[in-house]
């Protein structure tokens, strides 16, 4: 099993905030290789996955923003019809919740990667290896 460690960063939810955590980002040369924003009525919440997550966190960190890193998974899937719902299928199967996710660019035009937030990962990652999904590395990502 192999999970992902993805940058959580909390920012009000207001003009330029999301701009300013990015300028940090760009400032301490980390590249992004994937990203989700969410939002509620007083806050976002950038998620991100990095080549280089201790730099990008110590960077947030000393320009005083509010980061989390938590373990997720990665996977690369075929750019095919009911690709998606086939890994989805082999969570539920083995009852593994999925809490949220978001897409990203792979390294090839014909997969597509997805960032998935689940209930147990290590099951998460049982359920890939059974149904033959690629589980993607920090390395896989950092080379991408």
């Amino acid at each position: 099993m192999s999970n992902v460690k993805q940058i959580s960063v909390f920012v009000d939810n207001r003009p330029n905030q999301a701009a300013g955590a990015m300028r940090v980002i760009k400032d301490s040369g980390v590249n992004l290789r994937a990203l989700s924003l969410a939002d509620t009525a007083d806050f976002g919440i950038i998620r991100l996955i990095a080549n280089d997550t201790e730099k990008a966190v110590e960077a947030l960190r000393a320009a005083s923003y509010a980061v989390n890193v938590t373990e997720v998974c990665a996977i690369s899937i075929p750019d095919a019809p009911g690709q998606l719902s086939r890994v989805l299928d082999a969570l539920g199967a083995d009852d593994v919740n999925v809490e949220y996710m978001y897409s990203f660019l792979g390294a090839s035009d014909r997969a597509v990667s997805f960032v998935i937030r689940v209930d147990d990962n290590a099951r998460a990652g049982k359920a890939f290896e059974k149904n033959g999904v690629i589980q993607l590395t920090e390395n896989d990502i950092a080379e991408m």
